[in-house]
């Protein structure tokens, strides 16, 4: 009776080990889910800041109103992206933790999508959006997303590739809008 007793113990000590295990497993995933919207939204944020200054340095009309949908296109996205980064960090403390790798990331990437000129516009923008759709694509992959954020994030890069596929052809990209 006592070796019966005892393997029932071990049993449900293993079972609270392997439920403690999984409910940490979550909270990894978690933070790193968080991790990479913060990504997401910092990048989209820098692309939208490049495409506004852009907007009033360029010359060329069409480049201008571009600069200027896509600017209000990644407005949308990040007020997007914030309600989905709500939802996971409900208490912020996320934000606390990673505000230093955020500004450095912040200065990368705005060191990458920085918008020059009228002649080297249609090249910029090509790399921002490959490099957006990588970043897309980074947080995509991750197992057991909540279906509501793969829809926003399905339907973001969707535009974004669209918008790549359209510079690959060598279509006007006013066209686009």
């Amino acid at each position: 009776m006592l070796k019966l007793y005892t393997i029932k113990i071990k049993t449900e000590l293993l079972l609270r080990i392997f439920k403690n295990e999984k409910f940490f497993w979550d909270l990894k995933q978690t933070d790193y889910i968080v991790e990479k919207l913060n990504d997401l939204v910092i990048l989209n944020e820098e692309i939208e800041s490049a495409y506004n200054k852009a907007s009033n340095e360029l010359k060329f009309a069409d480049n201008v109103a571009f600069s200027k949908q896509s600017a209000s296109q990644r407005n949308k996205f990040i007020q997007v992206l914030n309600k989905e980064l709500k939802r996971y960090d409900e208490n912020n403390e996320m934000q606390i933790v990673l505000k230093r790798r955020f500004h450095l990331i912040r200065t990368n990437f705005k060191q990458q999508v920085k918008i020059g000129n009228d002649l080297d516009f249609l090249s910029k923008v090509y790399s921002n959006e490959l490099l957006c759709v990588n970043k897309y694509d980074e947080l995509l992959s991750q197992i057991n997303l909540p279906l509501s954020l793969c829809r926003a994030l399905l339907k973001q890069r969707d535009i974004v590739q669209a918008r790549i596929h359209l510079i690959e052809r060598g279509e006007p990209i006013v066209a686009a809008l």
